[in-house]
């Protein structure tokens, strides 16, 4: 483990690569916003891109409204990064490679993560 960085007892990166790697490991179970997948543990995503930050960030002032930092101060809105990856989702049942977004501040960590909505030819 002297090559990698644990960010949170969900994520570990490695440590060669900055807060904005291309791919993290997922050490747990994490939820999608939908409560009925998750991404898969030990699974890694990959393709991870920034696809809008700051004000270019529909929603960021819900989000810095939501999550304050641990202190109770609020972040401002370059803290903010709406991020996209590649990952294996899971119900229990099935298992889907799927696109995700998320959320994403420094202080805080990965929120919101939720499943790319589309159609393919594998979704029945």
């Amino acid at each position: 483990m002297d090559n990698e960085i644990k960010i949170s007892e969900e994520f570990i990166l490695p440590r060669d690569l900055s807060a904005m790697a291309k791919t993290f490991f997922v050490q747990t179970e994490k939820p999608l916003r939908d409560g009925e997948w998750f991404i898969k543990k030990g699974s890694i995503v990959t393709g991870v891109k920034v696809i809008a930050e700051g004000e270019k960030i529909r929603d960021v002032q819900r989000l810095i409204e939501t999550y304050p930092l641990p202190n109770g101060t609020l972040t401002k809105a370059q803290d903010w990064y709406k991020c996209r990856g590649t990952a294996i989702i899971t119900n229990g049942e099935e298992e889907k490679v799927k696109e995700i977004h998320w959320y994403q501040c420094e202080n805080i960590g990965k929120v919101e993560l939720k499943e790319k909505r589309w159609r393919d030819k594998n979704d029945s």
